[in-house]
């Protein structure tokens, strides 16, 4: 593995020229691949690197006496003995020359991790969110260019057949005008999503606001959402949440999700309508798109192609990793790769100062005001010097 890039504060900030500079993964092996993180995520991560075809598991940590012995234990690797076990996941990807970080830990943990591994020179495929907080997520940014190492965040939407069938018939057939994603199902979850601010929106919205992204092929510009909080709800903030965003093409998205209503749920993957200037499309969330447009021949043969596409094929998480672990060996930037995934966690953010305020929210107003906050917060002179550089984040973001 090639050495990162160090942090000598005398050095100027000067960002890797392209993410694809990176070494390639060489395709005659599978990646070489430790899990960092031993909770719930990070035991079905294991559990799919070690039936993937691409990676093979040789290393899980967590900071729990034990819980990395249990998760190699039930990952269903052929010799849990050959899988070895540490407290910190770089470190010992490091020790084992591993291709690829895995880093399914709580949020809090996101940035420190991924910093840490980006500098030793290790890829990372991150979970959603990015991080705690955006000015964090900006901050990521930055050392994946100071570095050149990729950073993927795993946004599984993207890998079903079906929204890859609804960004095609955009493609096809749009500009969209409006874009609608209802998502209903009655949960009450345990643990610290009780007292999360804005539960729903942080844990569900940004599935259906990449999504949307990816099928619109179309970024945020401003979001108007409220919030409503019903008296038989377990929740102590809103897990009932509407927003209306504005998109770059002109067209709106409209995102309608409650934890708090019972009957009729919705799949996890929410309910879609898509109206565009050539045709209008919906999608249950589960089985296959309904297409259609003025003309029934041409709403005939796009159905016939759905019904077509039976082949099985990996999705969610297994998708990801497909995707990471493809993208190192042909030398290309990943799909949702940090730069490219941080306009999803915007929306959530920028969703959640709309609740607050109670008024609209523009996406480049606050993602300026999170590089104040994470210039502010940079403990790396590097990091902080190339953030003042961007002339906006927008254009970062872009590029």
């Amino acid at each position: 593995m090639a050495a990162a890039q160090g942090t000598d504060t005398a050095a100027a900030p000067v960002p890797a020229p392209q993410l694809t500079g990176f070494p390639k993964l060489p395709s005659d092996r599978p990646a070489r691949v430790v899990v960092v993180g031993a909770g719930g995520m990070g035991s079905w991560w294991a559990r799919e690197v070690a039936a993937s075809s691409v990676a093979e598991l040789v290393g899980v940590a967590d900071l729990v006496e034990g819980a990395p012995q249990r998760v190699i234990e039930q990952a269903g690797v052929p010799d849990p003995s050959a899988v070895a076990s540490g407290t910190d996941g770089v470190d010992l990807a490091v020790e084992l020359g591993a291709d690829l970080l895995i880093n399914p830990t709580v949020p809090l943990a996101h940035h420190p991790v991924t910093v840490k591994a980006l500098h030793a020179g290790i890829p990372v495929l991150g979970e959603k969110p990015v991080t705690e907080t955006l000015p964090e997520a900006l901050s990521l940014v930055a050392h994946t260019e100071l570095t050149g190492v990729p950073f993927m965040v795993s946004q599984s939407r993207r890998f079903f057949r079906q929204v890859r069938q609804l960004r095609s018939f955009v493609a096809a057939h749009g500009p969209t005008v409006l874009t609608s994603a209802f998502f209903s199902l009655f949960t009450e979850m345990e643990g610290y999503r009780r007292t999360q601010r804005h539960p729903l929106l942080r844990d569900m919205g940004i599935h259906a606001f990449d999504t949307a992204r990816y099928i619109m092929d179309a970024d945020p510009v401003a979001v108007t959402a409220r919030g409503a909080q019903p008296e038989w709800s377990v929740y102590e903030h809103d897990a009932t949440v509407t927003a209306t965003f504005e998109m770059s093409d002109g067209s709106l998205f409209v995102y309608n999700g409650t934890w708090n209503a019972r009957g009729l749920p919705t799949y996890w993957n929410s309910e879609w309508r898509i109206g565009a200037q050539q045709g209008s499309a919906t999608w249950d969330g589960k089985g296959a798109p309904v297409l259609g447009t003025e003309d029934e021949q041409a709403t005939a043969r796009l159905q016939d192609a759905v019904a077509a596409e039976t082949g099985e094929e990996p999705d969610q998480i297994a998708a990801s990793l497909v995707e990471c672990v493809s993208a190192l060996r042909e030398g290309r930037t990943p799909m949702c790769e940090v730069h490219e995934n941080l306009l999803s966690f915007a929306m959530v953010e920028a969703a959640v100062a709309s609740v607050e305020r109670g008024e609209r929210v523009e996406i480049d107003e606050l993602l300026e005001q999170a590089r104040v906050e994470a210039i502010a917060a940079e403990t790396d002179p590097a990091a902080r010097e190339l953030m003042q550089s961007w002339s906006s984040v927008r254009d970062v973001l872009s590029s």
